[in-house]
């Protein structure tokens, strides 16, 4: 597809993405702590009073990533208030390692860590010696460590394998850690490969369980492109192999049915941003424009009739921006 083209349909949307993620930014403001002993922790859903370690850093990508776009700091309190709750409960939520001692979200606690790092630039501070910088390290080497000995490939919501990968792969390039680097690329190369992932809308899916949000086809092309960055290479691979797998509609889910297609749809808007290719913006489009039907103020809840809450907004979050690139 021509350039011209692709940013006329980039372009497109441009506005509508600095608009949802400063309904969401204000959504996720309003339900932050103000004072306490939880002070800047942003709860899971309004009305809850419970400490959401990776919900908080979820809030600080989207307030990040809409300072960005929006090209001011209207969140920059929110940000400053919501690391310094991260700050002090870090010992309650990252362990020391991820063995079998640790809680299953653990590894999931980690990588947010990183995402949340990545997103509000603290990477770019070169001559940063802060102790949270050794924090997000600490959380880094955890996650290497947790993939290089991961077994189970089977993992869904906070165990899923691609988004593990995908977000150590996107960290290791952001701060040229080679080790970590290398780290990703050989996780995903023996667990995914650059084989034709399966059909996303054939993926099984979980009704005993509590989640399942995270779409684990969608990720797994995640991780490929996190472990080898946006190149042209990758680009030819989401052309040929990929693009025959993607959704054609919303798809119906059991669980958390908003999450999963926001989910698959952000891999979409991204793999569009690399690959220039139709078929993941006429995708992209279809699954975008249900979720914004379910949205209200720039939330949405993890399936239809469901309150708002931080995760599922992230992933939407995630999904509205991922057409510009900025996953």
């Amino acid at each position: 597809m021509p350039s011209a083209l692709v940013e006329e349909k980039i372009g497109f949307y441009r506005p509508r993405v600095v608009e949802r993620l400063r309904a969401a930014g204000d959504s996720l403001a309003a339900r932050q702590d103000r004072g306490g002993h939880t002070r800047g922790n942003v709860a899971p859903w309004l009305g809850s009073g419970d400490s959401d370690f990776h919900g908080t850093l979820a809030a600080i990508w989207v307030w990040s990533r809409g300072q960005e776009l929006l090209g001011d700091d209207r969140y920059s309190l929110h940000i400053t208030s919501a690391w310094s709750f991260v700050d002090a409960a870090f010992g309650d939520f990252i362990p020391r390692s991820l063995g079998a001692h640790a809680s299953d979200e653990a590894a999931y606690d980690c990588a947010m860590v990183l995402r949340a790092w990545m997103a509000s630039d603290g990477h770019k501070v070169i001559d940063d010696e802060s102790v949270r910088r050794e924090r997000v390290a600490s959380a880094a080497r955890l996650l290497g460590a947790y993939v290089t000995d991961l077994e189970n490939l089977n993992g869904r919501e906070f165990k899923d394998p691609g988004f593990l990968a995908w977000t150590l792969g996107e960290y290791a390039r952001a701060t040229n850690d080679r080790g970590l680097g290398a780290t990703a690329r050989r996780f995903v190369e023996t667990a995914f490969g650059m084989k034709s992932p399966p059909p996303f809308a054939g993926e099984m899916s979980v009704r005993d369980g509590l989640f399942d949000f995270s779409c684990t086809t969608a990720t797994r092309v995640l991780a490929v492109i996190g472990a080898e960055g946006p190149i042209p290479f990758v680009g030819a691979w989401l052309r040929e192999r990929v693009a025959p797998a993607v959704p054609p509609t919303f798809v119906s889910r059991p669980l958390d049915e908003n999450c999963w297609n926001a989910c698959a749809a952000a891999t979409l808007g991204y793999a569009f941003s690399i690959s220039t290719d139709q078929v993941f913006f006429d995708a992209y489009k279809v699954l975008m424009d249900e979720l914004d039907e379910r949205a209200e103020s720039g939330a949405i809840g993890r399936m239809p009739g469901y309150p708002a809450e931080t995760a599922a907004t992230f992933y939407y979050s995630m999904a509205t921006a991922s057409i510009l690139g900025k996953i």
